[in-house]
Parts: structure tokens; C-alpha cells; sequence
């Protein structure tokens, strides 16, 4: 097997389901969670047995709401690990703990990725999440008591009930606790998700204000925007696991609902908690050149020319290029603004 670098593993359970999300979770009980874990250090121990991987990121779903069978899933993973590496865990505010925390730190957990969507109580309300500002506040205290500096929070805009003054808060909350890394996404209404089901519908121009606000809060306070999502203090803060993604690296995926990527095989795993289904799609060339330049563009490194996959990838969409959007800053293609990706891509694809 190539040495692949990089591990995702998706947790798809919950203590409840927020409005927005279509990832794959369910509401499961404890049996039903020991034998999931059960299976994931299984397939590590028969595919994986002596492979070391630079990032390892469990994902979900709420991967800290399955407790003590999450520590025996990180006891078997901090086996895994190059020497420097970064091995992140996604959580929820309400279930992190001091003791928690402590535990991560024990099984070589280096990086927190903190679920927080909004510092609105009342918008936490209205998009199904349990947690409150003050869960985060107690969430973000235990990370930072317990020296743990890499770590990130998620946020959401875009929401029709979410106003500037709801953002202007995200701002005042990153600001008072020198937040690290911000991700910040915007709505997407998929179909499998409650609001798809409601026919939730977004005020696009809404958006692009909100847009424009959180960019200009961004600048103010001194954030970096790596990525068309995401920004950091300092880049030594980036996310290396995503990276990954965006580099268009090979990269394990693991567990109900995770994807992966080998080989030019790009593989999602369906079918059900506790028996999971492998579809495989290798990737034609042109399928891997559209890939590369789709996620390649959405961070201010762009596309590696020296790298051989995002040069052929580069010269295949050479004469498509609009010389306008895009420019070449020591042999990396990259967008000139990261809010025009899209155009860009519209006309290659």
C-alpha cells in the first residue's frame, strides 16, 4: 500500500438532529455505538496495523457525545501517529468536560474542533441545537485552561433569522477569546436535512451581505482568510488535515457516512451503522484535473505548479483560464479574489 498520510473517521451518532445538517447520524444507543467503535479498530488493526498517518480527524455526528467508547477509539488511534502530527477531534460545547479534555491530551489529541454555529442563543434555538452561549463559553475556558492552543470553532451564516447584530456577536466572542481558527460556512440547504424538507429558502442577498460584514470583521481583527470558509490568527494555525483535502492528497476514509480518497479512487461508505458499503469511482483524468483545480482554488495557496498532478491539471484548463481572476505568484495558480471562485469554475466546467 502508498503511504497515505491522512485519516478521517466519521462518528454518525447524535443526542439530537439540528435543522440544517445532512450529514449521515442517527440517534443510536449504547450497544449499538460499542459495536461501531468495535468495528472501526477492527479495520484499523487488519488494513492499518503498522501504518502512522501526519493527520488523523474524527468527525460527525458528535464524536465526544460516545465518551468512554470515543477513549478506546483514540487509545488505538495515538498508535497511529507520525512524529509530527495533528489528531483533531470535532465536539460539541455541552458534552465537553475538564476530564474530557484531559483524556484527548492523554491519547495525543493536539487539536479541538468546538461545534458552535452561533453566540446567539436565540438563533441555537431556532436551527435545533442543545447547547447555549454559555455552554461555549464554559467549552472554550476548559480548552484554553488546559493549554490546549490549537483549536478551532465552526460557525454559520446565512440563516433569514440571523441578523448583522447576531454576527457582530460571533465577533465580539472570537475577539474576547483570541480564537484561533474560525471556520465560517455558509447555509446550504441540502435536501435530506430538515430545512430541505420544509423547503427552507435562503435570501441570497442577505447572504452576500452578511458576507461582506464577516469579511470586513475578519480584516479588523487581524484573521487571515487561508481558505473560502476559513481563517486563523497566524497561519502556523491552518488546518492540516483539510489541506489535505484541498491539495487533492490521498486520504483514508473511515466509518458510516465518511469518503475517501486513493488512488485516483474517490469512495464514499453508505449503507448502514454497523454494515457499511464501499462505492468506489476511479476518477478519469479529466474527472481528477476538475477536482484539483475545485478544491485547489479555494485556498490563497492555490495550485502547486511544481507538483506534477496540479501541473498537467493546469495545462489541461490552460487556454480556458480567465486571466482576469486568476493569477500565477511563485508557480502557484491562484484566485485573485476567493469570493469569484465560483465564476471561475462556471466557465472551465
Amino acid at each position: 500500500m502508498n503511504q497515505v498520510n491522512h485519516l478521517y473517521i466519521h462518528i454518525p451518532f447524535c443526542e439530537h438532529i439540528c435543522w440544517y445538517c445532512d450529514f449521515k447520524r442517527s440517534l443510536s444507543d449504547d450497544k449499538t455505538k460499542t459495536q461501531y467503535v468495535d468495528l472501526l479498530i477492527k479495520e484499523l488493526n487488519d488494513k492499518y496495523k503498522n501504518h502512522k498517518f501526519k493527520t488523523i480527524y474524527i468527525g460527525g455526528g458528535t464524536p465526544n457525545c460516545l465518551k468512554n467508547n470515543l477513549y478506546r477509539l483514540l487509545d488505538e488511534l495515538s498508535n497511529h501517529l507520525q512524529d509530527d502530527y495533528e489528531f483533531s477531534v470535532e465536539c460539541n460545547p455541552e458534552f465537553l468536560t475538564d476530564e474530557q479534555v484531559k483524556i484527548f491530551l492523554n491519547y495525543k489529541v493536539n487539536r479541538i474542533s468546538l461545534g458552535v454555529q452561533s453566540t446567539s442563543d436565540n438563533i441555537l434555538k431556532q436551527i435545533g441545537r442543545s447547547h447555549t452561549v454559555k455552554d461555549v463559553e464554559n467549552a472554550v475556558n476548559i480548552i484554553k485552561n488546559n493549554s490546549v492552543n490549537n483549536f478551532s470553532i465552526d460557525l454559520i451564516y446565512g440563516f433569514n433569522e440571523q441578523s448583522i447584530e447576531d454576527i457582530q456577536r460571533d465577533f465580539e466572542f472570537i475577539d474576547k477569546y483570541k480564537i484561533p481558527h474560525v471556520s465560517y460556512y455558509s447555509l446550504e440547504i441540502k435536501d435530506n436535512s430538515i430545512y430541505g424538507k420544509l423547503s427552507y429558502h435562503i435570501n441570497e442577498i442577505n447572504v452576500e451581505e452578511k458576507l461582506k460584514f464577516i469579511e470586513t470583521k475578519f480584516l479588523q481583527l487581524g484573521y487571515i482568510r487561508y481558505e473560502v470558509s476559513n481563517w486563523c490568527k497566524d497561519l502556523s494555525f491552518t488546518s492540516k488535515h483539510n489541506l489535505a483535502y484541498w491539495n487533492s492528497v490521498d486520504w483514508v476514509g473511515m466509518g458510516y457516512g465518511a469518503f475517501g480518497f486513493q488512488d485516483f479512487d474517490y469512495y464514499n461508505i453508505s449503507g448502514n451503522n454497523l454494515n457499511w458499503i464501499v462505492n468506489h469511482h476511479k476518477l478519469t483524468n479529466q474527472e481528477l484535473y476538475q477536482q484539483i483545480f475545485i478544491m485547489g482554488l479555494r485556498t490563497i495557496y492555490g495550485l502547486d505548479l511544481n507538483n506534477e498532478l496540479h501541473n498537467r491539471a493546469y495545462k489541461y484548463y490552460k487556454n480556458k483560464l480567465n486571466k482576469k481572476m486568476i493569477s500565477i505568484k511563485n508557480n502557484h495558480l491562484v484566485a485573485k479574489n476567493l469570493n469569484t471562485i465560483d465564476d471561475i469554475l462556471i466557465e472551465l466546467i
